[in-house]
């Protein structure tokens, strides 16, 4: 089935809940990763916490210099591994994906930047429901997934916009909805290996 065959859609029928459509099934395992869902239940430690998020920073940096956007994410990591005692020299060390698409194109970043944007939104509850590991830190320790905070649904709006208007050419739908299943891929694929991850 070719991409245009999956976005063919009603004309009432937004081009956002299409993709969400489209990415419900690997959003919905996600959801059950065991680190993250040992965040949302409350299970996980400081040391599994740590391999989590230096596997998410081996995402984000090369993600971030693929998509041509700011590092704000993987800087957020950087602080939050620093408060777990990872230092600049044990980071340059950690492992890159080697998987991130190469996005070129306006409409490959637009499809890759739906899956992290979206799951800033997420994130926000983990963060909060990180706060029993951080007491005396407060904030620190879980900036990564608290993100932009207020600003969180700010932000996601605003990508929205983007996404209306690029989503606009029928002709680009298939290129934007090919880069977030392939992003979504790669991600999932990538942090499948998160227990393992080492900084040393």
């Amino acid at each position: 089935m070719s991409w245009a065959t999956i976005i063919k859609e009603p004309a009432d029928v937004s081009f956002r809940n299409v993709l969400r459509d489209v990415t419900l099934d690997v959003h919905q395992r996600l959801h059950r990763h065991d680190g993250f869902a040992a965040i949302q239940n409350g299970l996980i430690d400081r040391a599994a916490y740590r391999r989590l998020l230096i596997r998410l920073y081996g995402f984000y940096v090369p993600f971030e210099a693929a998509a041509a956007v700011a590092d704000d994410r993987s800087a957020w990591l950087a602080d939050d591994l620093e408060t777990l005692g990872v230092d600049s020299a044990a980071l340059s060390r950690v492992t890159l994906c080697p998987d991130i698409p190469p996005l070129m194109s306006a409409e490959a970043r637009l499809g890759a930047l739906y899956v992290v944007e979206g799951s800033a939104l997420g994130g926000r509850d983990l963060g909060r429901n990180l706060a029993r590991l951080f007491e005396a830190e407060g904030v620190a320790g879980r900036r990564f997934f608290l993100g932009r905070g207020a600003g969180t649904g700010e932000a996601w709006r605003e990508y929205l916009t983007r996404l209306s208007q690029g989503a606009s050419d029928p002709a680009a739908r298939p290129k934007i909805t090919h880069a977030a299943l392939e992003t979504f891929a790669v991600f999932e694929g990538w942090m499948a290996g998160w227990s393992r991850a080492r900084h040393d």
